[in-house]
């Protein structure tokens, strides 16, 4: 009986092209096919074809009485480590689709352009940036290309670990002093936050690889300075706020998925602050969830 069952199987599956005819169905390069059998039940489960990774094709195949009950299945898995909810029904003759998803990003500021006086540690500044709500649209079934929407926040700060400080000038521009002698630097950093909002569009190429491209608008809404430093045993916080940074800037962000795993660098053209304080603009890069 199981020799039956595997021999309708290997019917099944035997042809070189994709295609639906009747009870024909043909896939081309599976990447993974999973044959459960029983004494009167077959279970076949194939994953990805040519094209398309994400396709899943089920077959349930009960034998009763030299004659078989057959159950199909054919869908799409796609695992995401932060899920996305379709919106809306696919336009069958456009081939295109909506979703809605949210997204993390989480590495290290790297400043460039920088004023000669800093030296910043990029291992020690991060960026955390949350894009809270994306509207993603698709224009193919396959969900190949795609043309994204988002709306979110982002932290950046820019940190100094030798014994140099900022602190703001008496007209509110940034500047860099040395720490007094009697004191133990710890760190001393500039910190903005942001509203942002999104426009990328990204490529899906299959076998785990992606690549987008777009702008990232920022709207600077808080910046302060903290400086931390021992004095005589005792630690010490020092934290100003209204430093001049500028309002709105651009960033450029390139993410990529190699492999399946997810990288990003953002890049602005904008200095941080106004004319008048320290100069360098922001670099950052690291993982894109």
């Amino acid at each position: 009986m199981n020799r039956m069952l595997l021999s309708f199987i290997i019917y099944h599956l035997s042809f070189s092209g994709v295609a639906a005819q009747t009870d024909t169905l043909v896939i081309n390069y599976p990447k993974k096919v999973t044959i459960i059998s029983g004494d009167s039940l077959q279970h076949v489960v194939v994953k990805g074809k040519q094209g398309d990774d994400d396709f899943v094709y089920r077959n349930t195949i009960r034998l009763v009485d030299a004659n078989y009950e057959s159950n199909v299945s054919i869908s799409r898995e796609h695992w995401e480590l932060i899920p996305s909810v379709k919106i809306g029904r696919r336009n069958e003759s456009r081939q295109y689709s909506n979703a809605i998803s949210t997204h993390l990003g989480v590495g290290f500021t790297c400043p460039t352009r920088v004023d000669e006086r800093i030296d910043f540690s990029t291992f020690k500044s991060w960026e955390f940036f949350a894009t809270i709500v994306q509207w993603d649209h698709f224009f193919d079934r396959h969900e190949r290309n795609i043309l994204s929407l988002g709306l979110g926040v982002d932290w950046r700060n820019y940190r100094m670990t030798d014994d140099l400080l900022f602190t703001k000038a008496p007209d509110g521009n940034v500047t860099v002093e040395k720490f007094p002698l009697e004191f133990e630097p710890k760190f001393s950093r500039i910190k903005v936050f942001s509203l942002t909002a999104t426009l990328r569009y990204e490529h899906n190429f299959g076998d785990g690889f992606a690549i987008g491209f777009g702008p990232v608008f920022n709207y600077n809404a808080y910046a302060s300075i903290k400086t931390r430093y021992k004095l005589l045993g005792d630690k010490v916080k020092h934290t100003e706020k209204n430093i001049r940074q500028r309002p709105v800037t651009i960033d450029w962000m390139l993410n990529m998925r190699i492999a399946d795993v997810p990288f990003y660098v953002k890049y602005s053209n904008d200095d941080v602050l106004k004319d008048g304080g320290i100069k360098f603009r922001s670099l950052s890069f690291g993982l894109y969830l």
